[in-house]
């Protein structure tokens, strides 16, 4: 049985996520990963300068980008554009396994001409925030092996990573065409929405711990409640108060997990006006009191 809760989406404070890169010296993440109804890294809105690259070995699943939801099936390959705002969701019952692979551009930023003709066209291109590689496309199966290769390997060599980095790429150059560009146009018009979300999950961040409201949120980020609304909600599909209280489910269950404070102690440093509310919220979207989840923890 596959136990919840194993790990986390670690996020800076604007809302863009620290990588736990493989190597502290060179920017690639590469790991064969699984998601489930209830573990801690499904449903985490996040975004980072990497481009990441997603595919499904076994199940099915679905990944949102910038509000738009992929449903992903066994072969299917995402490609995640820089700076975009994304997030797995788990299949309903079961587990979907994958392999993901998180990578800075720089790693093929060879030479100055690469970089220019290259590497900065793509991650720049700002209407297209992912591409999907499906199962029987031309491309798809070779596209997942090089992954899959790169993940049993290469990920603790600089220069097999950066080799079958270039492969990949070579084949993403091939899907950056007017056609395609076409073929997902009207994507370019959420970039606006992104940068106000960003600015929203920013606010959220730097006052999770005090007694904010819709209103508060609305106003980071320049918009009415209304907007506010169905930004969060096309973004992360939940409300931005649910966000908010899933936010700080998260803090909680880091403080659960690093310290030894009381309930009523963390309770306080997370915004709840009481223990009790506070773990009925947390048992909302862990499944498990902060009691049961502090628990599990130390018997891992």
């Amino acid at each position: 049985m596959i136990e919840a809760n194993r790990g986390f989406i670690k996020k800076r404070r604007d809302g863009s996520e620290i990588v736990n890169y493989n190597d502290d010296d060179f920017p690639a993440y590469i790991y064969y990963g699984y998601v489930f109804k209830g573990c801690t890294w499904e449903r985490v809105p996040h975004y980072h300068d990497d481009i990441e690259f997603l595919s499904v070995t076994s199940g099915e699943m679905d990944y949102v980008v910038n509000g738009f939801n992929i449903h992903l099936k066994k072969g299917d390959t995402i490609f995640v554009n820089s700076t975009n705002i994304h997030y797995a969701v788990a299949p309903e019952e079961g587990v979907s396994r994958y392999v993901v692979a998180v990578l800075h551009p720089k790693i093929i930023c060879s030479s100055p001409a690469v970089e220019e003709k290259a590497v900065k066209p793509i991650i720049t291109d700002k209407s297209v925030p992912f591409v999907h590689f499906e199962a029987g496309d031309f491309d798809a199966p070779a596209l997942q092996k090089l992954l899959r290769d790169m993940e049993n390997d290469a990920k603790e060599n600089e220069f097999l990573i950066t080799k079958y980095f270039f492969e990949i790429w070579d084949i993403l150059m091939h899907r950056f065409t007017d056609a395609y560009r076409l073929h997902i146009q009207g994507m370019a018009e959420t970039d606006n929405y992104n940068s106000k979300l960003k600015a929203m999950m920013f606010f959220i961040d730097e006052n999770y711990n005090e007694h904010i409201s819709l209103t508060d949120i609305a106003g980071s980020g320049g918009v009415s409640q209304s907007l506010c609304n169905q930004i969060f909600n096309k973004f992360t599909e939940k409300s931005p108060i649910e966000y908010l209280m899933y936010y700080r489910s998260r803090k909680i269950a880091d403080l659960l997990e690093v310290t030894d404070l009381s309930m009523t102690e963390i309770a306080d440093l997370t915004g709840f006006s009481g223990a009790s509310y506070m773990a009925e919220t947390f048992k909302k979207y862990f499944n498990m009191s902060p009691r049961e989840f502090r628990k599990a923890q130390k018997t891992r």
